[in-house]
């Protein structure tokens, strides 16, 4: 089919199609149907040629693009999954498949917008994954990257540091205050919590009013210090009442290091006895 033949077919196709070809400056768009244009954000199609591709596509995408265009036409039809960024900063993801334009070397790129395809199932995946009151990852979550943080410490002879946190006395503030004042403490809980974790660590909703700090690299990690500014993080935090005024709830902390000879519930149980005597001792 020649090149003119093929933009007549698809120049009202609500499919957005992009031809571009290799140039001194690497891969421009040559033509771009309404659709195209569209949804690169551009008001039309002439705006939306002559432009590097390498500018149109997210700046993560860029490599994985550049190669897959060097490569050209795949034997088998390839779905490739790219993020087109519109001139506004909006982010919009693609599935592309690649075919011939003409025989100048250039590539017809068909594009399909599955942004809010790859939206939801990000959603449905961080709901499946996450609490839904603290936003905190879930026990399935925590027990996935305890089980990946033991096998890179069989290998390493780092083991992880696990810290059990327990709300004190949530059922009598629940029962005094109501259960939306005792879901609000939970989420000062695990915002603190998470104030006082490094990023590469891991604050998870263990349940009810338990929370686990599951610190992987902890070669440069202080046990002792680690349960002092957890403790410190937790005492006192303020929660507001329905009527104005404030009262503060605590948690009680309990620290051990991994033993990768043990299961993890026995790892646990060590951990919440060690609670259970920071709950007891004067505050």
């Amino acid at each position: 089919m020649q090149d003119a033949d093929y933009r007549r077919l698809v120049e009202d196709s609500p499919l957005a199609t992009l031809l571009v070809a290799p140039g001194e400056d690497g891969w421009l768009t040559t033509w771009a149907n309404p659709a195209a244009a569209d949804l690169l954000g551009r008001s039309g199609a002439e705006e939306a040629t002559g432009l590097a591709l390498a500018d149109l596509v997210h700046r993560d995408d860029v490599t994985e693009v550049l190669e897959a265009l060097e490569h050209g036409v795949p034997g088998e039809q390839t779905a490739f999954e790219w993020r087109f960024v519109r001139p506004d900063g909006e982010t919009v993801t693609v599935e592309v498949l690649l075919g011939p334009a003409d025989g100048s070397g250039g590539l017809s790129l068909s594009c399909w917008d599955v942004s809010q395809h790859v939206a939801r199932t990000r959603d449905l995946t961080h709901r499946a994954t996450h609490d839904r009151l603290t936003g905190l990852p879930n026990r399935g979550l925590l027990e996935d990257r305890w089980a990946l943080a033991r096998s890179r410490a069989r290998r390493t002879g780092h083991a992880p540091v696990v810290a059990f946190c327990d709300v004190d006395d949530l059922k009598q503030l629940n029962d005094v205050h109501g259960h939306l004042v005792g879901d609000h403490a939970l989420v000062r809980i695990a915002e603190r919590l998470t104030g006082a974790s490094r990023g590469e660590d891991t604050v998870a909703r263990f349940g009810g009013d338990e929370f686990i700090v599951l610190v992987e690299n902890s070669l440069d990690v202080e046990p002792q210090a680690l349960t002092r500014r957890l403790r410190e993080a937790v005492a006192g935090v303020p929660v507001s009442l329905p009527d104005g005024t404030v009262i503060t709830v605590s948690c009680s902390v309990g620290l051990v290091v991994d033993d990768l000879g043990e299961s993890t519930a026995e790892v646990l149980a060590r951990a919440d006895r060690h609670m259970y005597e920071d709950k007891r001792r004067p505050r």
